[in-house]
């Protein structure tokens, strides 16, 4: 295992990359190479990509090495489901607190907005699990999610709607979770092809 002072700042980078879509779906991802790059040595970033293979962010093939996840219309309808069903879900088990959202984005920018209000929403039901589900999603879509504005007309609306639904009642919550996913579902093809 890696020295945290050395492994912390490789694995964040590495998954910072991912988010943002600095490689194409498919792409090899060499450790060796990810090494050279970050003027680390290979063992933080093996450790590193492996981690990430638990995160969903990274594909791991025995004998063909590390890549990343190619995502196609099929899987992106699948995780739009889930996301869809996990915040609904959450919202059934809120308490009399939900609807309190601490989650600050960590910038201003379209994909991190919606990850800060999706973790609000899915923080009302005191379920960790929910929040750490809710979570790896947000972190799997973020390079759909920054593609979002250029194919969807009104995503900055959207994006209005699901943050001010955090301290809003339930049924506008579920109306702005459920329009959200339906815009998304009709843009996946649009989506995938920009990817």
């Amino acid at each position: 295992m890696s020295p945290a002072h050395v492994l912390e700042p490789t694995y964040r980078r590495l998954k910072r990359a991912l988010m943002e879509g600095e490689w194409r779906g498919g792409t090899k991802l060499e450790a060796m190479r990810l090494a050279d790059d970050f003027g680390v040595s290979m063992t933080p970033v093996r450790d590193s990509l492996n981690q990430l293979v638990g995160e969903g962010l990274v594909d791991l093939t025995p004998g063909e090495g590390f890549r990343v996840p190619v995502l196609t219309e099929q899987t992106l309808r699948d995780i739009l489901d889930v996301n869809a069903l996990l915040l609904e879900t959450s919202l059934s088990e809120n308490t009399p607190k939900a609807g309190q959202s601490d989650d600050q984005p960590s910038s201003d920018t379209y994909p991190d907005r919606l990850a800060a209000a999706f973790l609000g929403l899915a923080r009302g039901s005191d379920n960790g699990y929910f929040v750490h589900l809710v979570e790896r999603i947000n972190e799997r879509l973020h390079p759909v999610r920054k593609l979002e504005p250029q194919v969807l007309p009104k995503a900055i609306d959207m994006l209005n709607r699901i943050e001010a639904s955090v301290t809003a009642t339930r049924g506008e919550q579920i109306e702005a979770i459920r329009n959200y996913h339906e815009q998304c579902r009709s843009a996946v093809s649009q989506i995938i092809s920009l990817l």
